[in-house]
């Protein structure tokens, strides 16, 4: 799965950069009907699966993708924590 961003980051002085960028791949979000729920993919990678039953519709995510508001997201973690391991 390969998204291209374009970005310029500028650290000024006292602004922290958000630690998250949230990018929205609804258009990119396709189901398939299997066994009384919806698979949802994402390219070709299983992402969640969405199940609707008597009228109550819950989503089942991977970690690093959230639906708001019928949109879905990938979540990108931007800032790397340091390693403890000592060279």
């Amino acid at each position: 799965m390969y998204f291209f961003i374009e970005a310029l980051l500028v650290r000024k002085e006292g602004v922290d950069l958000p630690k998250t960028l949230k990018i929205d791949i609804t258009d990119k979000v396709i189901g398939k009907f299997k066994d009384g729920h919806m698979e949802l993919y994402s390219s070709k990678y299983l992402i969640g699966k969405f199940f609707f039953k008597d009228l109550n519709q819950t989503f089942q995510l991977a970690d690093g993708y959230v639906e708001e508001d019928g949109r879905f997201y990938l979540l990108v973690n931007l800032h790397h924590e340091q390693s403890s391991a000592r060279l």
